[in-house]
C-alpha cells in the first residue's frame, strides 16, 4: 500500500513537471516573440527617424555652408602688405 502511494506520487510529480515544462515553454515563447516584435518596431521607428533627419539635412543647403569662403585657403593676400607708410 505504501509503495503504491509512492509510485503514484512519483508519476504525478513527473506528469506535473512535464505539464509545467510545456506550459512554461509555450508561454515563454509567446512572450519572447512579443518582446522581439516590440524591439523590431522600436528599431524600425528609430531608423526611420534617423533617415528622416538625415534626409532633412541633405535637403537644407544652408546647413552645411561655411561663413568664410576663404577659411581653408592657403594663400593670405594681406601677408606682405605694408600698411603703415611712416615705418
Amino acid at each position: 500500500m505504501n509503495q503504491s502511494k509512492l509510485v503514484f506520487a512519483l508519476i504525478a510529480l513527473v506528469v506535473g513537471l512535464a505539464a509545467g515544462f510545456f506550459y512554461g515553454n509555450s508561454a515563454g515563447v509567446k512572450k519572447g516573440v512579443a518582446q522581439e516584435k516590440a524591439a523590431q518596431e522600436a528599431s524600425k521607428e528609430a531608423s526611420e527617424k534617423a533617415a528622416e533627419e538625415e534626409a532633412a539635412k541633405a535637403v537644407n543647403p544652408f546647413e552645411q555652408t561655411t561663413t568664410n569662403p576663404f577659411e581653408k585657403s592657403p594663400a593670405n593676400p594681406f601677408e606682405n602688405v605694408n600698411l603703415n607708410p611712416f615705418k
